[in-house]
């Protein structure tokens, strides 16, 4: 997957290792974008939905 970060249509994922996560994005994506994919990611995760995640980014 991490070979695959340079793809414009990508925009993360997590990789999930005993005791850590990463989250692995495109590099050179603004701080911000960054920011909120990490967020929807980690709710998507923890097992909340798509409506639930995108009020929380929007609130």
């Amino acid at each position: 997957m991490l070979e695959q970060l340079d793809d414009p249509n990508l925009f993360g994922g997590i990789v999930d290792r005993p005791g850590r996560l990463l989250f692995a994005m495109p590099p050179r994506r603004p701080a911000d974008e960054r920011e909120r994919w990490v967020r929807a990611l980690l709710a998507h995760r923890e097992g909340y939905g798509q409506a639930e995640v995108q009020e929380a980014l929007t609130a």
